[in-house]
């Protein structure tokens, strides 16, 4: 069999995919150890392919064994012979060939879109599960703050502008519900600390847009409650003057 430059390059695409008879393999291997703009060709068609491979998750179940089934089914003989008698019209190639060719193809895209999908519906769920999470912590803060035996406290600057709200359980169980503190940088956040006798404990890394925040102060030495803006992660002491304060209700 001899094929001519244009229709080895119309066998490249397959030939990446190992989708072509032994013969024509042999071929285009022997041309593109010749030729570099075919080799390159060839380079570029597995490197797609091999990308496509790896987007997404998991196909489903079938799709490799229907696609695999499509390729191993042998191509009729080619007559490759040339036609004197129809000068300049080059040999037909297998339409079956081809068909598989194009069945490869579409299965990549199909591959590639599921996987766009389904990374488009894991971050609904996360949103979901993040949205559930924040619904059971705003109801839970809603019920301390009903509760009749939890301390509540008022914590603000000292020109009173800038204000937030805590409210304390008997059994430890706290938060931090409403404030308007101002959303400081990424590379800062708030702290909250306990004043417990004359010793100041931190007891939580709020960030740096806290919204409802949970928290738990262990024992009743707790007399007040303050915020400070520290760098991102927190300190151990802080140095900073408060930027909300308030003394807890005496029991």
């Amino acid at each position: 069999m001899e094929l001519k430059h244009h229709e080895i390059e119309e066998l490249l695409g397959v030939y990446a995919l190992d989708a072509v008879s032994a013969e024509e393999a042999d071929l285009v291997e022997t041309h593109i150890r010749e030729c570099p703009r075919c080799r390159a060709e060839v380079a570029a068609h597995r490197e797609v392919a091999a990308s496509l491979a790896h987007v997404g998750s998991t196909a489903p179940p079938g799709v490799w064994s229907r696609i695999a089934g499509n390729l191993e089914e042998a191509p009729p003989q080619l007559d490759m012979a040339r036609v004197v008698s129809m000068r300049g019209r080059s040999p037909r190639r297998s339409v079956p060939l081809r068909a598989a060719a194009a069945m490869v193809a579409i299965a990549a895209a199909v591959i590639a879109l599921l996987g766009v999908q389904v990374s488009q519906l894991n971050g609904k769920t996360d949103q979901l599960d993040v949205a559930l999470r924040r619904q059971g912590l705003d109801q839970a803060a809603q019920s301390a703050l009903f509760d009749e035996s939890a301390r509540k406290v008022d914590l603000r600057s000292e020109d009173g502008a800038t204000f937030a709200k805590a409210v304390l359980r008997d059994n430890g169980e706290a938060y931090l519900v409403g404030n308007n503190l101002p959303k400081l940088p990424d590379d800062q956040t708030y702290q909250l600390w306990a004043v417990v006798g004359n010793r100041t404990v931190s007891i939580g890394v709020l960030g740096p847009e806290p919204g409802v925040s949970p928290f738990k102060v262990a024992g009743a030495g707790v007399s007040a409650l303050a915020v400070t803006a520290e760098q991102s992660g927190g300190v151990v002491v802080s140095a900073k003057t408060p930027v909300v304060r308030g003394l807890l209700p005496v029991v």
